[in-house]
């Protein structure tokens, strides 16, 4: 009882509350006892104790009560920070009403799918390893944020890599090039060569190669809905080239992507460090049909007296094409299917036959960070894997971090949801095609996928390349290849 403390007790315990964590002889008792000096001599200098008993009080050793656990484990302690960010910034309270207000808030956290992402990440990351890692889970038509993972220890480094770190995107950027390449003209269909060539720019000052994941390349046409199953890099700068690169970046920061961004053919690949929460908020407006969707961490907040002084509101604006959303969103259901398996197999091929419900999503690979974001209409969930100082991710099993705790995640987390379908909307009509070449298919395609076009868009001519055998007709083949079907940029695109 307070009655009962001696001086250099009730001193101790009265410099504490300036910085809690700061302050606790639990923490760093040296810092505590220079600040119950401080209280102490405050109390000298108010004329309530005199010098002698400051320097007895200082000087007599204090016990601490250790018989009960001091210390507990925070719930998602990098989603709190979140949240206390958030009540001063979207909120709009001070620190001292945030800290002494007697609040009650209600948050977005999901703690069963906080404890599956955390369990999962402990689990498949190498404990030996000082590799990091970033996960956010958030409804895409509500920004309520389910789970949050800044890192891998709090108490280490409570630097919040989800909503602090910038990093390279890497081939997760595409789906955004891809959904402008569609908004002028593009289709699913559209077929551009894939080979190693250079792509002049800067007033043809500067030039740029890029390469192929291990130098793979079909050496001949594939459509876009192969180049971002199969994340073909020289089909993304081709299309980034041909679209402006300032097209891009236009595109990017239409989807609420917050960081600067630079217009070089590199940006097409992801070379422009972004935020983790920026990304998945991108996503999630795809998932939604292109509404304007904000993460959002509180769902109301209630004061001493039991009012409601904030509650959170839902975004309504509607930002992207929502056909042209949609046929980004399928064509990012590519990335799991086989059937688009071409000169290399689809990026999501490891992780597929785990998976047990439709997913959208893309990869994305530099040598300092590994990304995987992909969503389902109920929940949109980006994972990234690296190493805090830019090290370079040499170890293979380091490399497949990131789908694996985002595919572990994604299971676990929709276990006991319904199966939701992509549904399409007004503007947006079906076809079955053949992969290989994006024309109508056949009975006799045995490969044929179910592909989204915007209406007015989708292939009219039908493929005639295979036989009933499922054997290609060399001599239609070979007609193919000297006069390939170029599309309606043939007479301007210049990389033919």
């Amino acid at each position: 009882h307070a009655k009962d403390l001696t001086l250099e007790e009730a001193a101790m315990l009265a410099g504490i509350p300036k910085a809690p964590s700061y302050y606790s002889p639990f923490n760093d008792e040296q810092k505590a006892r220079t600040r119950q000096k401080i209280v102490l001599q405050s109390m000298e200098n108010n004329g309530l104790i005199t010098e002698a008993e400051v320097n007895k009080a200082f000087e007599t050793p204090l016990q601490f009560n250790t018989d009960h656990d001091i210390t507990h484990k925070q719930i998602a302690p990098y989603f709190q920070d979140a949240v206390k960010l958030a009540l001063k910034d979207v909120v709009k309270l001070d620190e001292r009403t945030i800290e002494l207000g007697g609040l009650r808030v209600y948050t977005t956290l999901d703690p069963t799918a906080q404890e599956i992402a955390e369990t999962n990440i402990a689990n498949i990351i190498n404990p030996k390893s000082e590799i990091q890692v970033a996960l956010m889970s958030m409804e895409p038509k509500t920004g309520k944020v389910r789970a949050l993972v800044g890192g891998r220890d709090y108490i280490k480094s409570p630097f919040n890599r989800v909503t602090q770190a910038e990093r390279m995107p890497g081939s997760t950027f595409k789906p955004f090039l891809f959904y402008a390449a569609l908004a002028n003209g593009f289709t699913p269909s559209t077929k551009m060569r894939s080979e190693p060539m250079n792509f002049p720019y800067d007033e043809g000052r500067s030039v740029y190669r890029p390469d192929n994941y291990n130098n793979y390349y079909a050496n001949d046409f594939i459509t876009m809905a192969q180049a971002l199953a199969l994340s073909d890099n020289i089909y993304a700068v081709k299309t980034h080239m041909f679209l402006g690169v300032d097209k891009l970046v236009e595109t990017a920061k239409q989807l609420g992507i917050t960081s600067d961004l630079t217009a070089v053919p590199s940006l097409a690949l992801g070379t422009s460090s972004v935020k983790m929460m920026d990304m998945v908020k991108a996503y999630g407006m795809i998932a939604n049909g292109g509404i304007s969707v904000t993460p959002i961490f509180i769902e109301k907040v209630v004061n001493h007296k039991g009012e409601v002084i904030y509650r959170s509101k839902r975004e309504k604006e509607q930002v992207l094409d929502p056909a042209l959303a949609f046929v980004t969103a399928h064509l990012m259901t590519g990335m799991f299917d086989k059937k688009l398996n071409s000169y290399t197999s689809v990026t999501g091929q490891s992780i597929a036959n785990g998976l047990t419900r439709l997913y959208a999503g893309k990869s994305g690979t530099t040598k300092t960070d590994s990304w995987m974001i992909g969503f389902t209409p109920q929940l949109v969930t980006g994972v990234w894997i690296g190493y805090d100082r830019d090290e370079t991710i040499d170890i293979v099993a380091e490399r497949a971090y990131a789908k694996r705790i985002w595919a572990k995640y994604m299971e676990e987390a929709l276990q006991d949801k319904p199966f939701v379908g992509f549904k399409p909307p007004k503007g947006v009509v079906p076809a079955y095609v053949d992969p290989a070449n994006g024309l109508l298919a056949t009975s006799d395609c045995k490969n044929a996928r179910l592909t989204y076009f915007v209406e007015g868009t989708e292939p009219t001519e039908y493929c005639s390349v295979h036989l009933p055998n499922g054997e290609e007709k060399l001599e239609e083949k070979e007609g193919l290849e000297e006069q390939p079907d170029k599309g309606w940029f043939e007479r301007i695109f210049k990389w033919w």
